[in-house]
């Protein structure tokens, strides 16, 4: 079913790494977003674009945000898959880029995949085994681009993640590192706040 809203533009009024207000002519609209979409916003008070997707539940509808459509289709292929509702969609988009995912889908990497909260061996399969079927083109298209160019911020992501910290945390430390460092300095960094906690 195609959603009632496509995407909004408009002042970014609150910004945490779940959940965003964005205000359109006078209306706020709260949205559920990942972790990445958070990061990728500006800061409250200036212009945000998000692509939108409307969940409707017996007793709520709710909002999602996107800073991509591609993000928005690895979200509603993932909805598809039996067991994964839009809190553990999510959790799979916070912990990986939309690239990411279609990238461990194409490798079959259920190891990377079980990371992520709420996502045990079993559903990581199906994950993967559904995706491929739904969303085949599209892993073709961008395992290229990811295969040529893995992004800086993942090489420090997967560091971090070898050294046993949890999905969420390495999010959280990296959020608050500088973007402009090296792989090897973000990862000090990000060991320095993760320490601190």
């Amino acid at each position: 079913m195609k959603s009632l809203f496509e995407f909004l533009r408009g002042t970014l009024v609150n910004k945490n790494p779940a959940s965003v207000v964005v205000e359109v002519n006078g209306v706020g609209f709260l949205l559920k977003v990942s972790a990445n979409t958070a990061a990728a916003l500006p800061n409250v008070g200036e212009e945000a674009f998000l692509y939108t997707h409307l969940y409707v539940r017996e007793d709520a509808l709710v909002l999602f945000g996107f800073a991509s459509p591609l993000e928005r289709t690895v979200f509603t292929s993932l909805l598809g898959v039996e067991g994964i509702g839009p809190r553990t969609a999510l959790a799979v988009l916070s912990t990986y880029s939309a690239s990411e995912v279609l990238y461990l889908v194409r490798a079959g990497d259920v190891a990377s995949l079980v990371r992520v909260n709420g996502i045990g061996k079993k559903t990581a399969q199906r994950i993967i085994l559904e995706l491929k079927e739904k969303l085949g083109g599209l892993i073709s298209d961008e395992e290229t681009a990811y295969e040529n160019k893995v992004p800086e911020d993942d090489l420090a992501r997967a560091a971090l993640l070898e050294l046993g910290y949890r999905p969420e945390e390495v999010q959280a430390a990296l959020s608050r590192v500088a973007r402009d460092l090296e792989p090897a300095a973000r990862v000090r960094a990000a060991l320095e706040v993760l320490r601190k906690r």
